[in-house]
């Protein structure tokens, strides 16, 4: 017997308002919990970005694999971090570059061979009885001179510190003819050193101090250039200037109150300018996080 269509389709109607549909239920709260895994590339980038800023250069297969190799195995945390950067900061290119860094900074890069170029002709003017009545003068340059040759061995194996260094670099007969004059060397140091114009009173008191001439300076008296560089180079303002300097460095942007009190105590109580850098280098904000 043939059923007919209208039956059919009944049917079918009846079978599909029998269904139930299952309801969902959102519980309130249950999200996923965040991937906390850094990624390679992360990682990776990491490792070529403080290569290239501590040793101006990027690592090798095997320092990439090495270093890699530390961070991903502990998910880059603070700890595998600073063990990185203590093996980095122990490589003797570190110091070479921090040493070529500031030669192009304060005396334009010139080239370390013009040392010994003028060290032999004030020796040579030393032994030219014509010029007598000048030879206090080329000692006093001659001597510079060679602390400043000296300063590259001496501060690549640790017997220096970076404030000695600064100092040398600003006091020699290259220094004084890219600066000519105690008002542009005054004004230069200041720039280079503490990162700021002297004011007029501090202008003043430096030009008589490098001169020679009895004056106060940040509250301690000098009476020469050696004794300028020194109250410059133990001054907060140095600190606090060499702080800015790695931050605008290595994160391109001044620090915050909190983060230049840190640096400071960090760096003047121990004369540390390296603890400041693996403090900067190891953050969240360098790695990208």
């Amino acid at each position: 017997m043939r059923i007919p269509g209208i039956l059919v389709f009944l049917f079918f109607i009846t079978i599909i308002s029998s269904c139930k549909k299952d309801e969902l239920f959102v519980v309130e709260g249950n999200l996923a919990p965040p991937d906390r895994t850094i990624e390679s590339v992360t990682i990776e980038t990491y490792i070529n970005r403080s290569y290239i800023l501590v040793l101006g250069r990027e690592p090798l297969f095997q320092e990439m694999k090495s270093a890699f190799q530390t961070l991903s195995a502990a998910n880059a945390d603070s700890t595998s971090r600073y063990a990185f950067l203590t093996d980095l900061f122990n490589k003797p290119d570190y110091l070479v570059n921090l040493y070529n860094q500031n030669k192009i900074n304060l005396l334009n890069n010139v080239d370390t061979s013009d040392f010994s170029t003028w060290i032999f002709l004030f020796q040579f003017y030393l032994n030219d009885s014509s010029f007598i009545f000048q030879w206090p003068v080329i000692q006093y340059e001659l001597d510079r001179m060679k602390a400043l040759r000296d300063a590259f061995p001496q501060f690549t194996n640790g017997s220096i510190n970076i404030q000695e260094l600064h100092s040398r670099m600003s006091n020699n007969y290259l220094y004084d003819q890219i600066n000519m004059g105690s008002a542009n060397f005054v004004i230069s140091t200041f720039q280079n050193l503490l990162i700021r114009n002297p004011t007029l009173s501090e202008q003043s008191s430096g030009v008589s101090m490098v001169d020679g001439l009895n004056a106060i300076l940040f509250l301690q008296a000098g009476n020469s250039k050696v004794d300028y560089l020194r109250i410059l180079t133990e001054s907060s303002n140095y600190y606090e200037a060499q702080v800015v300097h790695m931050y605008r460095k290595y994160l391109r942007r001044d620090p915050i109150t909190m983060e230049m009190s840190a640096g400071t105590a960090l760096f003047s109580s121990a004369n540390d300018y390296t603890a400041v850098q693996k403090l900067i280098l190891a953050s969240d904000e360098f790695i990208g996080l």
